[in-house]
């Protein structure tokens, strides 16, 4: 069945328009198009894949956090609690559908244009970030999971499930990456021994700036955010580390600060990178260049 009659079983109304959307980055999970029909227009994602996860970072996000990129309604969850914080707008979620055994999800047309890039943005664009961000850490549990399925442990197991999921990726990806499969018995002893962090929480697995949209010189919305888990929040600093330079990261911390206290990831922040650097999060790049990327936090 051609996607255009595909995409009209979630209309009334005849589609006048369809444009397929691109994320701007490569390995996104979901197809997106945007749909024009006589009422508005809308957007439609479904995801890429049929079968299981089987790239490092949506595997690992499987293996660790139990998230299923094929299934929309991680979206759906993700999305209706980002909906309750104001200050940066998410997609409402008209309908969820399934047609030939794959969800489609109908959403909110979000204004816009991509962010490329934290770094460089104004003063207030950043407190706003940090604001936001700190708003969505206020939401804690006591376990490790994702907000769709639930809980897939409680937090004090964390570290003992990330070293297996550690091992498994290097086992089923890495194992000709000799820098790396180097230093996983030495990865994993270090974690079994740090203390699990205490403030467990929605953490962004790949936040980036390709995930929110800029509109009259602020942040308008987030759009992209299959991959929300719980887990601890020191995972958002250690990623934020790439995208953010000095000065974006003073003017993001005075906005988080307003709300929470920052963590200090010193003594995570070598282990929970090797495990991002595992999952790819800013691609394939080489372990010594990924552990010397400058601290902030």
């Amino acid at each position: 069945m051609a996607i255009e009659y595909k995409l009209q079983e979630l209309f009334h109304d005849p589609i006048e328009r369809i444009t397929s959307l691109d994320p701007g980055y490569s390995g996104h999970a979901s197809d997106v198009w945007l749909v024009k029909t006589a009422r508005g227009e809308y957007v439609v994602r479904s995801s890429r894949m049929t079968e299981a996860p089987s790239r490092e970072f949506w595997w690992g996000c499987y293996d660790l956090f139990g998230i299923d990129p094929r299934q929309m309604r991680h979206f759906e969850k993700n999305a209706a609690m980002l909906g309750s914080i104001l200050d940066i707008r998410v997609p409402q979620v008209y309908s969820r559908t399934d047609i030939d055994n794959k969800e489609y999800l109908v959403v909110e047309k979000m204004n816009g244009e991509t962010l490329r890039a934290f770094i460089g943005q104004s003063h207030a664009l950043l407190h706003q970030l940090g604001m936001w961000l700190a708003q969505v850490h206020l939401n804690r549990y006591d376990y490790f999971g994702n907000l769709s399925s639930g809980q897939i442990d409680r937090k004090e197991s964390f570290h003992v499930h990330m070293s297996q999921t550690i091992q498994h990726l290097v086992e089923r990806d890495y194992m000709h990456d000799r820098k790396i499969k180097a230093q996983v018995d030495d990865i994993i002893s270090q974690l079994i021994d740090l203390p699990v962090p205490y403030h467990f929480c929605p953490v962004f697995i790949d936040l980036d700036p390709s995930q929110f949209l800029i509109k009259d010189g602020m942040l308008s919305a987030v759009v992209d955010v299959e991959a929300y888990a719980i887990g601890p929040r020191e995972f958002d600093f250690v990623g934020l580390e790439y995208v953010l330079d000095e000065t974006s990261a003073a003017s993001f911390l005075e906005g988080y600060s307003t709300i929470l206290a920052p963590p200090d990831i010193s003594k995570y922040r070598k282990v929970y990178r090797y495990f991002y650097r595992l999952l790819g999060v800013q691609g394939s790049i080489d372990l010594d260049q990924w552990y010397a990327q400058r601290p902030i936090f």
